[in-house]
C-alpha cells in the first residue's frame, strides 16, 4: 500500500495518509490543503512473531524435526541414517 508521509506547515502536523498518483490530502488537525509530501524511510525489518515473517518459506520447513534436520540433503532420497531409524 501507497502510505506515505506528510507535514502541514500551517500547524506544523506531521501524518501519514495512503495516497494514490500525485494526490495532496488535506491535513486531518486543520483541514489545510498545503500539505508536503515527506521523503520517508522505509520501515526496518520486523523480526519475530505474528503477524510478520522473515524470508522465504520453504517447502521442507514444516518437515523440519521429522528426521530432515541437518542431513545434507540425503534424506529426500531416503539415504539418511536417521530416517531409516538410526540404522546404517
Amino acid at each position: 500500500m501507497p502510505m506515505f508521509d506528510f507535514f502541514c506547515p500551517r500547524c506544523e502536523n506531521t501524518f501519514e495518509e495512503l495516497v494514490f498518483g500525485d494526490e495532496v490530502p488535506p491535513c486531518p488537525r486543520c483541514g489545510a490543503t498545503e500539505t508536503e509530501r515527506q521523503v520517508s524511510a522505509p520501515s526496518p525489518l520486523k523480526t519475530g512473531a505474528f503477524p510478520f515473517k522473515v524470508g522465504p518459506v520453504h517447502p521442507l520447513a514444516s518437515r523440519m524435526g521429522k528426521g530432515l534436520a541437518g542431513c545434507g540433503g540425503a534424506c529426500g532420497s531416503g539415504g539418511c541414517p536417521s530416517a531409516q531409524g538410526g540404522q546404517s
